[in-house]
């Protein structure tokens, strides 16, 4: 089945995570696949010790520039290897913001369904990110939107160690 935590609000990797240490917890073989993340979040050392498998690839900087073509390709590159790196091996496996890596073209998003339709019945897959698109949406078991209605980043305070990341 595919579960999928989306939309403006924190928590989206958070519920992902509770899922996978669930999962973990129910003798479960578990890949947690970090998109546009750069390896520095705070969740990556529990989930292993949890015996979570975690992949990321260490971003060029924290936020990609759209305006950067040789910074687009790179990031592109970097997301497809990750994204080849799927084990079938496991039980579950979460794709950490491959909605956002869908959304801003860094992947064939006819790849990923492809993989996930074919993967759905024998696997829990895990989705997060801002919004599905209208081909994954209709593929979807779980579909939970999370709201942003405050958040402290509008006041100026940066992410903060432990919580955001």
């Amino acid at each position: 089945m595919i579960q999928c935590y989306y939309g403006t609000g924190k928590g989206k990797t958070t519920a992902a995570i509770g899922q996978a240490i669930r999962l973990a917890g129910a003798n479960k073989r578990v890949l947690f696949i970090q998109f546009l993340k750069d390896g520095n979040s705070s969740e990556i050392k529990m989930l292993e010790r949890c015996g979570i498998k975690v992949l990321f690839k260490e971003m060029p900087q924290m936020f990609v520039d759209m305006q950067d073509p040789k910074m687009i390709k790179q990031v592109s590159n970097m997301e497809n290897e990750l994204f080849d790196m799927i084990d079938e091996s496991y039980d579950a496996i979460v794709l950490d913001e491959i909605l956002d890596v869908i959304t801003l073209s860094l992947i064939n998003e006819g790849k990923v369904y492809d993989l996930l339709v074919k993967m759905k019945d024998s696997h829990e897959i895990i989705l997060t990110g801002r919004m599905p698109s209208h081909k994954i949406k209709p593929i979807l078991d779980y579909s939970s939107e999370i709201k942003k209605h405050k958040h402290p980043f509008d006041l100026g305070i940066k992410a903060r160690h432990g919580i955001e990341y």
